[in-house]
């Protein structure tokens, strides 16, 4: 039998276990694992319950069945109440145990409290327009000319978009260090292809001119003789060239794309554009949406789960890491420019707004019945064997089933932008 004490978030569950139930639970676990020990004298799986007892202890079945008695109370506990899951895996205390009077523990966990969901029908989201502009289209012909565009020779000072053929020698305290040299280079200006203002230094210079580029490395370069340091490199300038654009026509497009005149291309890249616009308003809606539940709603979430999924989620992250050589300090100093402090604090942050937005949209699904039958679930798992992907197909189901429902329920503010094409 059990009693349930529940403060808050706080639950404890007294177990109490007479010492019959106790003796019959041990039997069952007896019947059940005979077969896993051996016992000189008897056949494997045949030997009785006292004499395994007496050769591997008298507490040789007691985890086993006490682990029975745990999940069998805490699966009566939750079919009764569903609200009493655990948020993180419960702890169990033994209080007292003997052959005579049975067994006293107790299991102590915390659940998520009961919360009340704001209005989640008639919010407005701003979201961006699909609208295909005209310079939308002229960004991709943009590309597809930058991608295409050829350099000729110029005899002129040299500018940001031009590229250079040059031989280059690196020195650190006047000595040539090593892979720091290159000849017959093509660097184009402006394309921060080199460190600091290297390319900058470049320009206004013509070709035959031998060039000093002062340049400090980054404090993160890999190199650790190089890191932080100040360097010279002497440049010859052989070559400046200037970038020559294709004309954008008919023969153009035959040539570079599988389509054969401009109107063919540009009705492709527009449908291409309203595909990727679409998609994204679709995403900033459900951002914007699930923010405004997340801030709206007040749900108290318990400390222990907060500090677990935080652990986790960092432990991942550190694991990843690994992989490509680097820690978790180094990565978050070199990308962010913070302490693995502040990084905590971010990571604690976004764990927080999760967990509340699974709670919030497990509720608005139970207030409206947003299950899918047992047909369409069938449907959606057809063909499926191994566990994660079924579970993953259910999930998607009901993400489905929460987001069509969302989107019924509320609207989209579409700012619009296409201004004077």
């Amino acid at each position: 039998m059990y009693k349930i004490k529940k403060e808050n978030t706080k639950v404890e569950v007294e177990m109490t276990i007479d010492n019959k139930e106790w003796n019959d639970a041990v039997e069952l676990i007896y019947q059940q694992n005979k077969a896993k020990y051996s016992v000189e004298g008897f056949r494997k799986g045949h030997a009785p319950r006292k004499v395994i007892e007496k050769t591997y202890g008298d507490g040789v079945f007691f985890d086993d069945t006490f682990n029975y008695f745990y999940e069998k109370t805490m699966n009566e506990i939750l079919s009764k109440n569903p609200e009493y899951e655990p948020v993180v895996q419960p702890r169990t205390e033994l209080q007292s145990y003997t052959i005579e009077a049975g067994l006293k523990a107790t299991i102590k966990f915390e659940i998520v409290p009961d919360f009340k969901l704001c209005d989640y029908k008639g919010i407005s989201i701003k979201v961006p327009d699909t609208t295909v502009c005209e310079h939308d289209i002229q960004h991709e012909i943009d590309h597809l000319l930058e991608d295409n565009a050829k350099f000729e020779k110029v005899d002129r000072p040299a500018k940001l978009s031009d590229s250079v053929l040059i031989d280059f020698k690196g020195f650190l305290n006047d000595v040539e260090f090593a892979g720091g040299s290159a000849n017959d280079y093509v660097l184009v200006l402006g394309s921060h292809s080199f460190i600091d203002n290297f390319e900058d230094q470049l320009v206004g210079h013509k070709a035959g001119d031998n060039v000093d580029v002062h340049v400090t490395f980054p404090a993160d370069y890999p190199s650790q003789e190089l890191k932080g340091q100040p360097t010279t490199f002497k440049v010859l300038i052989k070559e400046v060239r200037e970038k020559q654009l294709p004309t954008f026509n008919d023969k153009f497009v035959a040539d570079t794309t599988e389509f054969e005149t401009v109107d063919e291309y540009r009705k492709d890249i527009t449908a291409h554009i309203q595909s990727m616009k679409s998609e994204r308003q679709k995403e900033e809606f459900e951002f914007g949406l699930r923010d405004y539940l997340v801030e709206h709603t007040d749900i108290q979430i318990p400390e222990e789960m907060i500090e677990v999924n935080t652990r986790n989620d960092m432990a991942r992250m550190s694991e990843t890491l690994k992989m490509y050589g680097l820690t978790l300090e180094d990565y978050v100093r070199r990308t962010t420019g913070s302490d693995i402090e502040s990084y905590q604090k971010e990571v604690r942050k976004r764990v927080v707004s999760s967990i509340k937005a699974r709670y919030i949209f497990r509720k608005i699904i139970d207030e409206n019945n947003l299950e899918p039958s047992a047909s369409e679930y069938k449907k959606k798992t057809k063909g499926l064997t191994k566990p994660e992907d079924i579970a993953k197909a259910e999930n998607d189901l009901l993400l489905d089933a929460l987001w069509n429902f969302l989107r019924d329920n509320n609207k989209m503010d579409i700012q619009k932008h296409c201004h004077n094409d």
